[in-house]
């Protein structure tokens, strides 16, 4: 049974403080802008809000930020993306100048000099005409500090010489004395180079490169079993070290009507380990299979590329009628030798791999084009067709691999196959919307999608989608925008044998009853492509009852009903509303409060059963519980609740003081309930709730000595705390056949302060 997680809540929280601020909670770029927005080179997150040349010859503007900082314990969920995970003290260094000569001009931003997560750029231009950058951007991702593992090494794991083995974790007499703690930290850097310049009146081009490594420690679970019931498995340290380069050219022309940009694009990948091995711990199984000599091992990302091509445009027929396409092409291939069918040399293996390498691609390609005009004074309409194909190149060839390392190479009615998961999504429609009085729009759109899969389950799924929106200002200072949507998808028949067909032999099909083949239950159906009916009504309110205030209301529902699965996801619900409210009492002195609360409810069947040859889907045999006994079904009942509040208040008391005060709570709650038939053998009991809960203060005053010159002082309080029933008291070797990391429950308490001199030049 998989356990669900919670929300992700410093992204709640993060985002619904930057939109509250804001004063524009939700609301919804148009659909221009986010084309152009996707269509822009890669820029790192930190360099995108830089401040603005002056614009005038001689002009510079400069910003140097010196001092240090402390943080009052260790932690990874404080620090998990900003480099602020240990007890100790930290540099704050950062510089931002600009300067102006004639028509050139040079921009330079660092940031977070101190920090393992930093970044910069220097940039020289010639205004309209040329722009040159590099820089570096270096982040560093902390995932856990408490866990511990008794194996050495990086890519070949291997026990202490003195371990002491066991059938069960609990046997592992040497386990305490031999666990050593390790960060889950990884750190990625990145240098880039880019270019653009303009070709006379209506050419453009430009060009980028990046080199990307990314090194520090994963994790991964492993197995190595016999059967897939009574595995010896373990969680694993995995060491990372991979390299990425990236190079693009692109041509862009700008007419009077027409708009082209186009783009050629190239990225490798290179890891530099292929395989993961590791000592079994175990001595569950036999003398070429248990501690010492049992050796399992896992296959690690391959090397791989990819091509690519995209072309954007717009053409322009008249002053209301116009036509926007994006199309693109990429080609993503693989050719890295294949690794032996097992890394233990004591077990019999007589046929090698069919090929030496995979040799294979995945063409995929994108079409996005609209056409918009204006039938009408008052009427706008649009016509837009998308198409997604997904296309594998890779010859189908029969596998006899090694189950977990345990056991001689199987025989050949055991053979595997790999399976091309083609894929073809089109979806066209319309959308009209009408001016009415009042300061009103009321918008009609119709879609339609069609989804063709091939090795599926299910081959083709259709939806039909209606979306009837209104929007009302009767006044300049309010605003309401209301939508109802309805959404229809219908499913081929569930051809519930069509995986097991695509996967294994010819042999092993033919010697398996029609009744037998499947590897999911026949009655499962898998939610993405499951009949399904969806309601969802939105609700947005922006009122401004003076120049002083701002407020904001956003409101979801959504309901989708899987009315054709009896296993699997049935309905589900979502329920979502934030508030947010800004008010400026003086030039010196603003305020915003915001609160949410979001909601999730799903529900789900399923049937405790051990699928595969030995079942039968559609007879009762006892007295062993059967695929077909519908006593063995259990029901789960899934809530996710997310609370969400904050303020933030900026005052300028003084002329040369400045305060801020921040604080921000999110409170997270999953909860899990099961349910069996009443007479039901099978016994089930409710997951423990898992709550997570995160108080941020943070206050910061800048006094300002001098024109030029000023102090910054900066206070937070950090505190995290997370009730997790599958971290909570489970040490190493809590569970018998899984060996654990022993990691704790994150519950972070801590401080920082920071302090600094800044010096502006202009």
């Amino acid at each position: 049974m998989k356990r669900r997680s919670p929300l992700p809540i410093q992204l709640t929280a993060a985002s619904v403080l930057v939109l509250a601020a804001s004063g524009v909670l939700a609301q919804e770029s148009t659909e221009e802008t986010d084309a152009a927005e996707e269509s822009k080179p890669y820029t790192p997150l930190g360099l995108l809000n830089r401040p603005q040349a002056p614009g005038q010859p001689g002009d510079q503007l400069g910003r140097l930020e010196l001092g240090a900082a402390y943080v009052s314990d260790d932690n990874y969920m404080f620090g998990q993306y900003n480099g602020l995970n240990d007890d100790d003290a930290s540099l704050i260094g950062n510089l931002q100048w600009q300067q102006f000569s004639g028509d050139s001009y040079w921009k330079t931003s660092f940031t977070d000099m101190g920090l393992p997560t930093r970044e910069g750029e220097i940039v020289w231009g010639r205004t309209d005409r040329l722009r040159i950058n590099v820089g570096f951007d270096s982040q560093r991702q902390v995932r856990n500090d408490t866990g511990r593992t008794p194996f050495n090494g990086s890519s070949n794991l291997s026990l202490p010489a003195n371990w002491d083995s066991g059938i069960v974790t609990s046997d592992f007499g040497t386990l305490d004395e031999s666990l050593r703690g390790f960060d889950r930290e990884l750190d990625r850097d990145q240098l880039f180079a880019g270019i653009e310049a303009r070709l006379g009146e209506r050419w453009r081009i430009s060009s980028n490169l990046s080199y990307q490594e990314k090194e520090g420690d994963g994790d991964v679970g492993a197995a190595i079993y016999t059967n897939l019931v009574g595995g010896d498995s373990v969680l694993l340290r995995q060491t990372i070290d991979y390299a990425t380069t990236e190079f693009d050219l692109g041509l862009a022309f700008d007419g009077d009507k027409l708009h082209l940009n186009g783009e050629l694009a190239y990225s490798d990948f290179d890891n530099d380990d292929d395989v993961l091995t590791w000592q079994n711990p175990y001595s569950a199984y036999g003398p070429r299979v248990r501690y010492p000599e049992g050796t399992g091992g896992l296959g690690l990302a391959p090397d791989n590329e990819q091509v690519s091509g995209r072309l954007t445009g717009t053409y322009i027929f008249s002053s209301t009628t116009r036509l926007q396409f994006d199309s693109s092409y990429a080609v993503a291939s693989q050719d890295q030798d294949y690794l032996d069918y097992t890394v233990n040399p004591a077990l019999v293996v007589t046929e090698p791999p069919p090929r030496d390498d995979y040799d294979g691609e995945v063409a995929t390609g994108t079409v996005n084009t609209k056409l918009m005009f204006r039938p009408l004074p008052k009427m706008n309409a649009k016509v837009f067709y998308k198409l997604r194909d997904r296309d594998y190149d890779a010859d189908r060839a029969g596998y006899r691999y090694v189950r977990g390392d345990a056991t001689d190479q199987p025989g050949q009615a055991l053979t595997v196959y790999n399976t091309n998961h083609d894929l073809t999504q089109q979806s066209a429609g319309f959308e009209v919307d009408y001016r009415l009085p009042w300061r009103s729009k009321l918008s009609f759109e119709y879609e339609y999608e069609e989804v063709d899969r091939r090795n599926s389950a299910v081959e083709e799924t259709e939806e039909d989608i209606y979306t009837l929106s209104y929007r009302l200002q009767p006044w300049s200072n309010f605003t309401t925008r209301l939508q109802l949507q309805y959404a229809d998808r219908a499913a081929d028949t569930y051809e519930w044998a069509q995986d097991y067909y695509a996967l294994l032999d010819v042999e092993l099909i033919n010697a398996t009853p029609d009744n037998r083949r499947y590897t999911n239950h026949p009655q499962l159906m898998q939610y993405y492509m499951a009949n399904r009916e969806r309601w969802e009504g939105k609700a947005d309110f922006s009122y401004l009852p003076s120049d002083r205030w701002n407020l904001n209301l956003n409101t979801l529902w959504r309901y989708d009903d899987y009315d054709q699965s009896r296993l699997g996801l049935t309905e589900s619900e979502w329920i979502r509303g934030h508030f947010s409210a800004s008010y400026v009492a003086s030039d010196t002195l603003s305020a915003t409060v915001y609160a949410g609360y979001d909601r999730y409810d799903g529900n789900q069947s399923s049937r405790a059963f051990r699928g595969g040859q030995e079942k039968n889907a559609f007879d009762i045999y006892p007295p062993l519980p059967q695929a077909s006994d519908p006593q063995q079904n259990w029901d789960l009942d899934a809530e996710d609740h997310t609370v969400t509040l904050g303020a933030n208040l900026q005052w300028q008391p003084a002329a040369d003081l400045e305060l801020a005060l921040d604080y921000s709570y999110v409170d997270t709650t999953a909860e899990q309930e099961l349910h069996t038939r009443p007479g039901s053998s099978f016994a089930a009991s409710d997951l423990p709730d898992v709550d997570t809960t995160l108080h941020h203060v943070e206050a910061s005053g800048t006094w300002h000595l001098q024109d030029n010159l000023s102090l910054k002082l900066d206070y937070q309080y950090y505190s995290y705390e997370s009730d997790d029933w599958a971290w909570d008291k489970v040490q190493a070797n809590t569970i018998g056949k899984v060996l654990t990391f022993g990691q704790d429950n994150p519950d972070e308490d801590l401080h920082y302060v920071g302090a600094s001199v800044i010096y502006r030049w202009q």
